[in-house]
């Protein structure tokens, strides 16, 4: 038989639904900061950008200064180290050469040589005459012209050689699309940032479990006292739809609406309990009138709630980890010696929650017990569920050793996967 992969998650393992009206507040503080970045910060990056991608004067494919030479033939150009030209508009628009994403001019030059040259456009300046441009700053460099380029060879006086109008000249970005770009990349980013904070704070909080390392979850049996306790309350941690089920120690994630709830109405309005002091005390009471009696009833309701209230008080922070798996060893045990196997447990568990009902006047009490008792029967025939944790489990708890024995647990988090459901 196949290994089942559990259907654990708070329904929403990223998060974002868990406090989608706080990811709509941020909406505007983001088109807020976007409109900061591109008005106010990007005037002032904007003249660092544009003195880092500013061609130095005199490089090859800057604008040609009055101090660079005009060149007229091949032999003035291999003579100069930097030189411009002096060329009619209609060569610059027409005689081109398109060699992947490049494009060259072949141009003659005043002494009737023809040459290959490749310009940054940008850096053309016009002359006082009319049709007449001054090229930008170039050099004669050395090249092995592509395929493209060589279809032109008996038209050009030389090929091994090339004029650099272009050299290291990247396109140069004005002001408001500087400005918006950086708004844009700088939002983008304080997103991804943000994202990653609230999965990582959220995760840590307790709020969601982890969205691809699940075996990680914080709220995840540590040990094999933890992952046994678990199981005990494995049917009321699958009976509401607000919780998520076995083996989280806690039965569910704690959002702010389930911290809220434990604590307000399922500890503070039906248990009484307000602190650390009044959870103890009662979990004590519920797992003590059964310790060492075998004429007691309701057995396994009272000493499976008592585990069920650890949790809980576990998840609004009223005991910490340690206190709860001191806690949990106490009730634990307690609960094997009673029972001999999970079977026995639940049936008196079933039969006290039913009792309970009635005594509540729930008209209904049968059929509530038997939705709970359909409920084990369900987690009872998952192989790889919460009633496959060997009963008889030590439930050693030791002081400082919070780890403990991880045999049964390493099984049970092998086969883990958290899931939207």
């Amino acid at each position: 038989m196949s290994a089942t992969r559990y259907k654990i998650s708070n329904k929403n393992i990223y998060g974002f639904n868990t406090n989608m009206y706080q990811m709509l507040l941020w909406l505007p503080a983001l088109i807020a900061l976007t409109l900061f970045v591109e008005f106010v910060l990007g005037p002032l990056f904007y003249k660092i950008y544009q003195k880092d991608v500013t061609l130095e004067e005199g490089a090859a494919g800057a604008e040609a200064g009055a101090e660079v030479s005009i060149a007229e033939s091949i032999a003035d150009m291999e003579k100069l180290d930097t030189f411009t030209l002096i060329v009619k508009g209609v060569v610059i628009n027409h005689d081109t050469i398109r060699s992947g994403d490049q494009i060259y001019h072949y141009i003659q030059l005043p002494s009737g040589e023809k040459v290959i040259a490749h310009i940054n456009k940008k850096a053309i300046q016009e002359t006082d005459t009319p049709g007449e441009y001054r090229m930008p700053a170039g050099v004669w460099k050395e090249w092995t012209p592509p395929d493209e380029v060589m279809i032109f060879e008996k038209n050009m006086t030389q090929l091994d050689h090339y004029i650099d109008m272009y050299g290291d000249y990247v396109p140069v970005l004005g002001e408001s699309d500087y400005g918006r770009l950086l708004g844009r990349w700088a939002s983008a980013w304080i997103y991804v940032i943000f994202v990653l904070l609230y999965r990582v704070i959220g995760v840590r909080r307790w709020r969601f479990a982890p969205a691809i390392f699940w075996r990680r979850d914080p709220l995840l049996p540590r040990n094999d006292l933890e992952c046994w306790c678990a199981s005990t309350f494995a049917i009321w941690a699958h009976s509401f739809a607000m919780l998520e089920g076995w083996p989280l120690i806690t039965g569910v994630h704690g959002t702010r609406k389930v911290v809220a709830n434990f604590r307000n109405v399922a500890l503070g309005e039906q248990w009484d309990i307000r602190n650390r002091q009044d959870g103890l005390q009662t979990v004590h009471e519920l797992v003590d009138r059964h310790a060492g009696r075998l004429d007691t009833m309701y057995v396994g309701w009272d000493l499976c709630r008592a585990t069920q209230l650890l949790g809980m008080m576990y998840l609004v922070k009223m005991i910490d980890r340690n206190e709860l798996d001191q806690e949990f060893s106490r009730a634990g045990r307690v609960i094997q010696q009673q029972f001999h196997s999970w079977d026995e447990m639940a049936e008196s568990y079933l039969d006290g929650y039913e009792s309970w009902r009635r005594q509540s006047g729930d008209t209904n009490a049968a059929q509530n017990a038997a939705g709970r008792r359909a409920i084990f029967q369900q987690l009872k025939a998952n192989p790889d569920g919460p009633y496959s944790v060997p009963w008889r489990t030590d439930l050693t708890w030791t002081p400082g050793n919070g780890r403990g024995e991880r045999t049964v647990v390493k099984k049970v988090l092998l086969l883990y996967r958290a899931k939207d459901i």
